[in-house]
């Protein structure tokens, strides 16, 4: 395996040293213990009997009682869905109002991906470690079908440190800030104070690929994994692990028809028709993961905690392929053509560390954080035509670095208002401070050299030029205020009201009603009305690079330039400067639970945004073109930048159905869980006076781009559930129906759909199962497959504008994925 190593900048070290040192300290203090794993108390208790962080600052709130639709997924659930290593995936298989659609041969995606709830955008969700805020990427998602977004990379956090996790389906601005939009998701730590495991796996994808005939066997993933707790005192601990996964690529793609996707169909060109020269599918990965998490007693109700994770990845994807004769090669360096290689190096790292204690009545939570994460961007096998034979074939595209830093404190209390009932309350406040930097890339990244009719630029590229380097930062300043209380035996009410102070957006005001009332026991209803915002991200305002995408007709690639708002280009087009997001969201329900082992839960959603920020389509027409060439940028052919451009409705329904008996001497569960999601757009912001000197018939959002947006999510999706746990047997079955969508298509013959020329892509079922034996007392085996029965999304139409030549056989939006069946085996050593 190759040696992975970890740069930290220097001027946080010092913070991460203070809190390295106090998760340090439980080693220090260790006494030796029986080195068996510590039980779950709570192992027999139901999910919905659970208590939960999010949702209620209250601290003996259940899923059951609670005023909000709250899913909880234990660590065997949660060990389950992890079979490859991949938390975004796991997190689809798990809630069914969560997708994970998977990019292909798409640049910096290929490195980092972001989750849906509700059918919302990736940074319309707020994401939790331990119940504290996690940061966002360094990378702008440009290419998916929520292009301009800034999602927080889950897939950043250490897949093995996962305790369990909560999922809150319901906005939550004035309880935790921005982004909160279509809910929560705290990612739980391990924190048992003995014991530890050890775990090897090996999975690989095989499936049977009918638009080659041909079946593959690829994807092999190696994941070697291990943690271990010490007790500190009596009720302290210091959990700490590692974990590396490598990951093989996969290729979906189909053969090519040369005379269609080349550029002027050479010789050469032709001797390479009917073969597969693109990839589509998942990119090469190499992953190392290091966690702690550790609480110290100091003194009689004074609590020291710190936890961090650090995440290095090293991810190879792939960009298009570019033919022997085509104007971006150079013959002399790529006589066969050549297909670029996009490489990302990232850094992630976590630190937070606080005290907890109990004083004058109140229970105070102070703590300190940083997230930072770094993004290398880089390329192989590829060449800058315009430099002729003297072109490199490696190049550095940019870096791009995010770091986040903040202090909070929380402070709770049971009041007695004489109502006849505790009310509780919670006040808070945070300081924020956020940086964004981008470094130019190589100077052969962006060079126009002087080879004519060869295209100024890196190949999948070009790198960032110095000129359009961003330097920025920000502050935050927020106070909340949040009070529940059971009012009567029957009824909860609780409210929340919070107030952010953004130094480049100005502030913020967010609050939040809610109710849950007892009909009986076993019967409640339950409701919320709030309001929340989703601040423009940081890298939202400086972000900038081209990538090659197709043109507007589907014919061709171009080299589209992402804009910032505040560029000169960019204002020329039509951008003015982001504001805040703003959503309404109404969310009714309620929770029955006929016999202590059955429950039974439906929450409807209406889920209202205002000044939605999304990317602009390529703004790309002669006129634009002439317009671009007139002011000496003939290195790209169309103009995108972010904008508050659409005001959306998105309503649905979730029900969950939990029921666990015994059976064949052991215990069964089984769930069912279904969301029906809809997207409507209610407003486009369209066609600025600027872009209409430019051009008055180009707008900022085409018809294509919009029906993406309405219909980037299936309306449905269902999972049915069976885990079965007996003495030394496991047996574990998920069976998850995706719905239908529907996605625009190039293909001028395709059926009308909305105005657009559109393809239906029918409903898809997928199996995982997997099959647990205990060897020993300590040692387990684990057998399993996903998508056992190697099922695929329906095909794309097979015309060459529908599937660019046949280099694309399949739609990537689809959340069940382009990499049919995968099968693994696993085995894990508690000690």
């Amino acid at each position: 395996m190759p040696r992975t190593t970890l740069s930290i900048p220097p001027l946080r070290r010092s913070a991460i040293a203070c809190a390295v040192l106090l998760a340090a300290l439980p080693a220090a203090q260790a006494q030796t213990q029986n080195p068996a794993v510590a039980d779950d108390p709570a192992a027999s208790t139901a999910a919905i009997d659970q208590v939960t962080i999010v949702g209620s600052r209250a601290r003996n709130r259940t899923v059951f009682d609670s005023a909000v639709p709250i899913d909880r997924f234990g660590a065997r659930e949660v060990d389950n869905a992890l079979a490859s290593g991949d938390l975004g995936a796991a997190l689809q298989e798990l809630s069914p109002s969560i997708n994970f659609p998977r990019i292909e041969s798409s640049g910096a995606a290929d490195s980092v991906r972001g989750i849906q709830l509700r059918g919302l955008a990736p940074d319309q969700v707020l994401v939790l470690v331990n119940g504290k805020r996690r940061h966002a990427s360094a990378v702008l998602d440009t290419e998916s079908s929520f292009a301009g977004i800034v999602p927080v990379d889950v897939n950043a956090i250490p897949p093995g440190a996962i305790d369990h996790i909560e999922i809150l389906r319901d906005g939550a601005g004035a309880q935790y800030g921005s982004d909160a939009v279509a809910g929560v998701i705290n990612i739980v730590l391990k924190k048992a104070r003995t014991g530890g495991s050890a775990s090897v796996s090996f999975g690989a994808n095989h499936t049977d690929f009918e638009p080659t005939n041909d079946t593959k066997t690829d994807g092999q993933t190696t994941i070697v994994s291990a943690d271990y707790g010490l007790p500190v005192g009596d009720a302290g601990y210091f959990r700490f692990g590692l974990e590396n996964r490598l990951r093989n690529p996969t290729n979906r793609a189909g053969a090519s028809d040369a005379g269609w996707t080349s550029w002027n169909a050479t010789p050469a060109d032709m001797a390479l028709d009917g073969q597969v020269v693109f990839k589509s599918g998942d990119s090469e990965q190499r992953n190392t993961y290091a966690f702690y998490n550790a609480l110290v007693p100091v003194s009689e109700g004074v609590d020291a905690y710190s936890f961090a994770t650090v995440n290095k990845r090293k991810s190879d994807g792939s960009a298009y392929f570019r033919y022997p004769g085509d104007p971006s090669n150079v013959p002399e360096i790529y006589p066969n053509g050549y297909r670029p290689s996009t490489k990302g190096d990232m850094t992630d790292v976590s630190v937070v560390a606080g005290l907890r204690l109990a004083r004058g009545g109140w229970n105070w939570d102070l703590s300190a954080r940083h997230g930072g994460n770094k993004f290398e961007y880089d390329l192989a096998n590829s060449v800058n035509a315009s430099l002729g034979t003297a072109s490199p074939t490696r190049f550095h595209l940019a870096t791009f670095d995010f770091d986040q830093d903040a202090v909070n404190a929380d402070l709770t209390r049971e009041l007695d208002l004489g109502i006849g009932a505790p009310v509780n309350l919670a006040i808070g406040a945070e300081y924020m401070h956020e940086t964004y930097t981008s470094t130019p890339g190589d100077a052969a990244s962006y060079a126009a050299g002087t080879v004519a009719g060869a295209p100024p630029g890196a190949q999948a590229g070009p790198g960032l030029r110095p000129q359009d380097a961003f330097d920025g930062s920000r502050s935050v300043r927020s106070i909340y205020a949040d009070i529940e209380s059971d009012i009567t035996p029957r009824l909860l009410v609780g409210a929340a009201a919070r107030y952010s102070d953004y130094s480049d957006f100005g502030n913020a005001r967010t609050g939040k009603l809610s109710a849950r009332y007892k009909v009986s026991d076993t019967f409640l209803l339950r409701g919320s009305l709030s309001n929340s915002f989703r601040a423009p991200a940081l890298v939202q305002t400086g972000f900038r690079f081209s990538t090659l995408n197709f043109n507007s007709d589907g014919t061709a690639l171009q080299t589209a330039s992402l804009l910032p708002a505040s560029d000169a280009l960019a204002r020329a087009f039509g951008a003015e400067n982001l504001t805040p997001e703003k959503s309404t969201n109404l969310s009714l329900g309620a929770a029955w639970r006929p016999q202590r082992n059955t429950s039974v839960t439906v929450d409807a959603y209406r889920i209202r945004l205002r000044d939605r920020i999304t990317r602009t389509s390529d703004l790309q027409s002669d006129a634009a073109t002439a317009y671009l060439a007139a002011i000496g940028r003939t290195d790209i052919q169309s103009v995108a930048y972010l904008a508050n451009l659409l005001d959306t409705t998105t309503t649905g329904l979730d029900v969950v159905v939990n029921h666990d008996l015994p059976f064949a001497g052991g215990k069964l569960d089984l769930n069912a869980a279904l969301n029906l999601n809809r997207t409507r757009i209610d407003n486009v912001h369209q066609s600025p006076a600027a872009l209409a000197r430019i051009d008055p018939d180009l707008t900022l959002l085409t018809e294509n781009s919009l029906f993406r947006i309405r219909n980037a999510s299936p309306e449905s999706k269902l999972v049915l559930g069976a885990d079965w746990q007996g003495a030394r047997w496991g047996v574990q079955a998920r069976a998850t129906r995706f719905g239908s969508l529907e996605d625009f298509s190039y293909d001028d013959e395709a059926g009308v759909i909305d105005g657009v020329h559109a393809q239906r892509f029918g409903a898809v079922w997928t199996l995982d199962v997997e099959a647990q034996y205990k060897l020993t007392k300590q040692l387990t085996l684990f057998v399993g497959a996903d998508n056992v029965f190697d099922r695929y999304p329906q095909r794309v139409r097979e015309t060459n504008n529908a599937t660019y030549g046949g280099a694309l056989p399949y739609n990537f939006i689809n959340p069940i994925g382009l990499n049919g069946a995968y099968f693994y085996g696993r085995l894990r050593y508690t000690f």
